[in-house]
């Protein structure tokens, strides 16, 4: 058997097959790593890993989904009806605050669970589900029960802010374990985790209104709090990490991703899209009235744009695990920016157009977080999944906080219309979808443009 050398002439030729492969196979491989694998090298080879490839089905890995769709369901449960929340805070206990302050609770509750997402993230790759789990549904059961006794805004405040410290042990493990359990199918697991939320953001809020009809504040957010500790209960035995137990990394790995362009391009991105990605859920209410819509549309806006968030991240997941998580990515991130350019900025907006630019809205941008989720993976070791993908929703989280108080300012500023405010927040959404998949394209155009340069020094 002869043994093949490499010369300084195979360069070139080498180049061009490491970017076909990275065309083709870029949702399947660590692009990080793709020069590596292409490249001849004088390093000894990596060593195999010690875990096993994840099962990808059967039992066990179906109750950790279903457990862990639960959990997200209880916790989202509450953050996505704050809307209803709000207009029982504004007739009653907190009828003296202002709106805007109001609105600040919903604000700091969602951005302490993204912002504390790299930590929890950290601490599940290293230790594994079994006490953030369980710190992390205890806190939250405890923050209903206390919100069920607030009285005064800063009580109100501090509840609400310990109920997103709840979550954010959490939603990083939660969004990170499918990898674990399944590979070919993990964007349709993922798919399954986070259509929980839509559910709950669909059913959450009706039955609060219900409750609030029959029942007082307080006994409302007790019944609440006991279905959440039902709900919850499964993951204390079904959810758990497939990875044993490891030595805690040095915190200078933190700045290890950022040196790999297909993740720091991913994280980057994936921030600019969340400035805006939750100001048509905060506004959808606002979207419809400020049109003079009947006023069930107005009660009902964002419960459509939950259905169709249903739908999106159940369907994304499907579709990535088929044509790919990042070819899902860049269409469904595309056309979240489409769906408000083409109905958002509608004014006065006719019922249908409202109707399919609430749903449609929901539906692509619902899709995208599963789908960021599923294009982190494909992008990050396993061992470090948590990690990296707490991080992704760290710096998403802290951009979250500003986009839906300048898209206040635009709508207030233009009179109560969505028009600016819907250019806005799609043009950012834009920007940060091309910028997160900013290496895949420049490799599909160094391909494209490397091929027609080739045939036209080609002889005749």
């Amino acid at each position: 058997m002869t043994e093949r050398t490499v010369s300084t002439d195979s360069s070139p030729t080498l180049a061009n097959e490491a970017a076909k492969v990275v065309d083709d196979k870029f949702d399947k491989v660590d692009t990080a790593n793709l020069d590596k694998e292409k490249s001849p090298s004088l390093e000894p080879p990596t060593p195999a890993p010690t875990h096993s490839p994840p099962p990808d089905g059967g039992r066990e890995a179906w109750l950790v989904i279903l457990s862990t769709a639960l959990v997200l369901f209880t916790m989202f449960g509450l953050m996505t009806s704050f809307g209803q929340l709000m207009l029982y805070y504004m007739e009653h206990q907190l009828r003296n605050s202002s709106k805007s302050d109001i609105a600040w609770i919903s604000s700091v509750q969602g951005g302490v669970m993204f912002m504390g997402s790299t930590l929890s993230g950290r601490v599940f790759d290293v230790y594994g589900t079994k006490w953030l789990v369980r710190i992390g549904t205890t806190s939250s059961f405890a923050a209903l029960i206390a919100i069920a006794f607030c009285k005064e805004y800063y009580q109100f405040m501090l509840a609400h802010l310990f109920f997103g410290l709840a979550g954010a042990f959490v939603y990083s493990p939660c969004t990170a374990i499918a990898g674990h359990w399944f590979a070919k199918r993990r964007s349709t697991a993922m798919g399954v985790i986070l259509a929980g939320t839509g559910l709950a953001g669909v059913l959450y809020p009706i039955v609060l209104a219900r409750l609030f009809a029959r029942f007082s504040f307080r006994d409302s957010m007790l019944i609440v709090a006991g279905i959440n500790a039902l709900l919850m209960a499964p993951s204390w035995v079904w959810m758990k990490a497939r990875l044993p137990p490891k030595t805690p990394p040095p915190w200078a790995d933190l700045l290890k991703p950022w040196r790999e362009p297909p993740y720091a391009f991913l994280a980057a991105g994936a921030a600019l899209v969340m400035l805006n990605w939750f100001t048509p859920y905060f506004q959808a209410p606002l979207y419809t009235s400020a049109s003079g819509l009947e006023a069930k549309y107005t009660t009902y806006a964002v419960t459509l744009v939950q259905a169709g968030a249903t739908v999106g991240r159940l369907g994304g997941g499907i579709l990535a695990d088929h044509f790919g998580a990042w070819r899902m990515f860049f269409a469904f991130g595309t056309a979240t920016a489409v769906s408000l350019f083409a109905f958002w900025t509608v004014f006065p907006t006719p019922t249908p157009v409202a109707v399919i630019g609430l749903v449609s809205y929901g539906l692509t941008s619902g899709a995208y977080v599963t789908l960021v989720a599923g294009a982190c993976a494909t992008v990050s070791p396993l061992p470090e999944l948590g990690m990296r993908m707490g991080m992704v929703w760290t710096l998403g989280g802290a951009m979250s906080l500003v986009g839906p108080a300048i898209s206040g300012q635009l709508i207030e500023r233009a009179g109560g219309r969505f028009t600016y405010a819907a250019i806005w927040a799609g043009c950012t959404i834009l920007a940060g979808v091309w910028i997160a998949n900013a290496p895949k394209i420049l490799l599909v155009a160094r391909r494209v443009f490397g091929s027609r340069k080739e045939e036209q020094q080609s002889p005749a």
